[in-house]
């Protein structure tokens, strides 16, 4: 796997990937070489990524998540969460019920993370400790050729349903370009990729399934 490095910007949405990664690791109570040896990784770039002097790719996030067996989702804390800028639809006049927060999120109140540059994640759910990832995904536009894209793959299945614009959507040898309306679904331990060639943003539900 190759160690690509995206520096990590000032940006009020990038989470500090790399402690909660290092928390992950350590309760399991591996080292730093075992994962990069099991995730064929130098020791060197991984020890950047924990130290959030490079932030991963989508492609090594996942693949870390899985070695550890945590979720994407679970990598999302409160201080991640949306002042309403990233997001500014919902109804404010819209009433709320007392104790609404173990079930319900108001669109205005979504944990926000920007998984990589112009690409946005935005939890669905009130509780990160669940199997099932839901989130709202953002890719900006971004026309250049899809083989820059690296491909994913992990324990699971994947559902997604396009809310606007459209998504191109590559499982392993057939690309699918996805309007609004239309879904997909896959096993997710099948190399996948995503990506928008614009001209506007796209924008998905999607749900990750995983299995530990």
């Amino acid at each position: 796997m190759a160690d690509s490095q995206v520096p990590v910007t000032e940006t009020a949405l990038t989470p500090p990937w790399g402690a909660r990664l290092r928390e992950a690791r350590e309760a399991r109570q591996m080292s730093l070489r075992e994962l990069s040896r099991r995730l064929d990784v130098s020791p060197g770039h991984l020890s950047q990524v924990e130290r959030d002097i490079v932030a991963p790719s989508i492609s090594l996030l996942y693949a870390i998540t899985s070695e550890l067996d945590v979720s994407l989702d679970s990598l999302f804390s409160d201080s991640d969460r949306a002042d309403g800028s990233a997001h500014k639809g919902g109804d404010p006049d819209v009433p709320r019920t007392p104790g609404e927060g173990r079930y319900v999120v108001r669109s205005s109140e979504r944990q926000v993370i920007e998984a990589s540059p112009g690409v946005r994640w935005e939890l669905l759910t009130p509780s990160t400790d669940t199997p099932i990832d839901f989130r709202e995904i953002v890719y900006e536009p971004a026309p250049r050729s899809p083989n820059n894209e690296a491909f994913i793959r992990h324990d699971g299945s994947e559902f997604g349903l396009i809310l606007e614009g459209r998504l191109h959507v590559q499982v392993e040898f057939d690309t699918y370009v996805l309007g609004v309306g239309d879904s997909i679904a896959f096993d997710s331990s099948r190399p996948h990729r995503f990506w928008n060639e614009g001209p506007g943003i796209a924008r998905a539900a999607w749900i990750s399934n995983a299995t530990r």
